[in-house]
């Protein structure tokens, strides 16, 4: 008898965590459900909800935006942002981080997910090189997300601007940051971890506002990078009568590769070992153009493309030593090259 209600015990007990168990999955299924249709309306209306491709960084499934694991552990990178037919380009030194341009209002989220990825808690500077919709459409969700220590911008009074509602606000929003906004000039400098960001040239004064774009050196251990946003050839013009020193080991082709602008003259000046070109894949303007692409090849400079490489990192390894990594490539393989000192 003691045996039979033994067994009658243990059945009962068995039902009852079998129940219990069904009753906690239904409950979990619905809290997932909750939670995902929060997420995805989240996502849909700018709430502070993670993003699903953050969720799956964390987890490590599914797709995630990709920051190439050679580079990771570095402490000197510059992250060519895969924005499409854009301008994204995130400077990082030590744990310091400064921002070049946030791409198109339709990427930003991509770019905020980029950011969160590689560590950006706070940005020592946002800097626009000129008011496009391509270079300042994800500024306003930079800003939003992030502390900034320091706007940099460009000289507006040097050429007609288009003062469209998005950029008038997010002007507004420049203008509620902590600090004032600082217009670049020749010869500034601003310390970004052990790097410096130096303005060669404040743009020129032109009908064309991509000729405000400033011309800045990037220098740390082990690099040396120029950047000149959309100028054109009457700004390159300018900084070689100048006489500027142009030299970088590392250069990111003017206006997404167009040949408005990285005339030879101009190329031979900077005599990079590497080229970087921010274009969308199969973009309507024909960038990169054949003509800047042969005078890379004429001059030995290695060229990487986000619309084929997608984002593109350049880091110093512990060697001192100049690498480049991709997130897509059909060899998948790491360029390196030895640093100038």
């Amino acid at each position: 008898m003691a045996k039979r209600n033994w067994k009658r015990q243990k059945a009962a007990f068995k039902a009852k965590v079998k129940r219990r168990i069904r009753q906690a999955m239904g409950a979990l299924a619905a809290v997932l459900l909750v939670s995902a249709g929060v997420i995805t309306i989240g996502e849909n209306q700018d709430w502070a909800t993670p993003s699903w491709r953050q969720i799956y960084a964390e987890f490590g499934i599914g797709e995630t935006v990709g920051i190439p694991s050679d580079a990771q552990g570095a402490q000197t990178k510059i992250h060519f942002i895969d924005v499409g037919q854009a301008d994204a380009t995130l400077l990082e030194q030590n744990g310091a981080f400064a921002l070049v341009d946030a791409g198109t209002q339709d990427a930003q989220q991509d770019l905020l997910d980029y950011l969160h990825e590689a560590g950006v808690e706070e940005l020592g500077y946002v800097i626009m090189t000129h008011p496009q919709s391509d270079h300042i459409g994800g500024m306003r969700a930079v800003l939003d997300e992030f502390p900034v220590e320091q706007v940099l911008l460009p000289d507006f009074d040097k050429a007609p601007v288009e003062w469209w509602p998005a950029t008038e606000q997010l002007m507004a929003c420049i203008g509620k940051q902590q600090n004032p906004a600082i217009v670049m000039t020749a010869g500034d400098t601003y310390t970004l971890g052990d790097a410096t960001i130096t303005v060669l040239l404040d743009g020129v004064e032109s009908d064309n506002v991509n000729n405000i774009s400033p011309i800045l050196l990037f220098e740390a251990p082990g690099v040396r990078f120029l950047m000149e946003g959309d100028a054109e050839k009457q700004v390159e013009r300018a900084a070689l009568e100048n006489g500027t020193d142009l030299r970088a080991t590392l250069f990111k082709a003017g206006h997404h590769g167009s040949a408005t602008s990285n005339t030879e003259e101009f190329v031979q000046a900077v005599h990079p070992r590497i080229a970087v070109v921010s274009c969308g894949e199969n973009n309507s303007y024909g960038h990169p153009h054949e003509d800047v692409l042969e005078t890379f090849r004429r001059e030995g400079v290695q060229v990487f493309r986000t619309d084929l490489n997608g984002t593109v990192v350049a880091y110093v390894d512990e060697e001192n030593v100049l690498r480049i990594a991709v997130t897509k490539s059909e060899e998948a393989e790491e360029s390196s090259l030895t640093a100038v000192a």
